[in-house]
Parts: structure tokens; C-alpha cells; sequence
């Protein structure tokens, strides 16, 4: 695992000691701090990724990240739902990246779970359950906010409903 000098848990989990070497140079060099790897026998307690990336700006800081977001011509209407779907995608990348799940939508036999919502009342929507594909996929389920379980998906519904509220009505 590959730590970096004052984040307090590991930045991912890499399959060889070479990789792992690589990446924390990657880091050091990127982010001028000290990295350093360790080995994954050393490690007591596994990474709570909703703990450590609980807002867009933990997400950006676990993936390296500036804030990227680039302001096309888009109506006033339509930019806080715009806004709310890119920070719903990058914490979305954090979450799977520390879980190590990359969707496969060419994979019939890799299953994806989503959050689903229902309309309640005049508060917004709210998470209803979770829904599961293998292979299909449509516009109404975004293959960029899917996860490696229901669990997953369920605490990324309910975690993030403000942002799914901002993403999914208009106000």
C-alpha cells in the first residue's frame, strides 16, 4: 500500500511491491511530500471510504486531484445540477478505486449496483433501494455511479441525497 505523508491511510492497494514503488515516487514528486509504501500484512484496519471521502473535496484530494471542472456555455438553470453530477462522479471514482471494482460494461458476469430513489413529498427524493445489471444498462442509471455491491450503493444514495436532490430536481 502506498501512504503519503500526513493523509493517515493508505492511497490504494497495489498488487506488487513494484507498482507500488512506482506510484509512491509518482506521489512524492506530484504532491512534494514524502510517500512511502507498506506492506499489506502491516495494516490493522481496512480503508472506511466513506469516512475518508465524505465530500468532493476528499474525493479530489484521494485521487490526486485539482478541481477540474470546466464551465462550458451552460444555462444558469442547469449548472447546479451539473455541478451536483460532477462531484457525484468523482466521489463515485474515490469510493470504487478504494473498493478496487472498475465497472465492465463489456463484462456480462460483472454485476453493478446503483442507488435508486423515490420521489417523497416536496422534501426531494429518497433512497428506495438499490437495483442491480449485469448487462443492462440505460441513460436512466448512469454507469459512472455504480458500485462493487448493494451495500455500497445503498450508503452512496443515502450519504450523498443532498447532491442526488441537487443532481435530480430542479430548484
Amino acid at each position: 500500500m502506498v501512504y503519503v505523508e500526513g493523509a493517515g491511510i493508505p492511497t490504494f492497494k497495489y498488487t506488487s511491491k513494484e507498482s507500488a514503488e512506482k506510484e509512491a515516487q509518482r506521489l512524492a514528486n506530484k504532491l512534494s511530500k514524502k510517500a512511502f509504501i507498506m506492506e499489506a500484512d502491516s495494516i490493522i484496519e481496512p480503508i472506511e471510504i466513506n469516512i475518508k471521502v465524505d465530500s468532493f473535496k476528499a474525493a479530489l484530494e484521494f485521487l490526486g486531484r485539482k478541481n477540474e471542472a470546466y464551465m462550458f456555455n451552460i444555462a444558469d438553470k442547469h449548472i447546479k445540477a451539473m455541478m451536483a453530477m460532477y462531484q457525484l462522479i468523482t466521489i463515485a471514482e474515490a469510493w470504487n478505486k478504494a473498493d478496487e471494482f472498475v465497472p465492465d460494461f463489456d463484462n456480462a458476469n460483472q454485476y453493478k449496483w446503483f442507488p435508486w430513489f423515490k420521489k417523497q413529498g416536496t422534501t426531494g427524493f429518497v433512497d428506495a433501494h438499490t437495483h442491480m445489471t449485469a448487462t443492462n444498462a440505460t441513460a436512466a442509471i448512469g454507469s459512472r455511479l455504480c458500485f462493487k455491491s448493494a451495500e455500497r450503493a445503498t450508503q452512496f444514495g443515502k450519504q450523498f441525497i443532498d447532491l442526488w436532490n441537487d443532481f435530480l430536481l430542479f430548484r
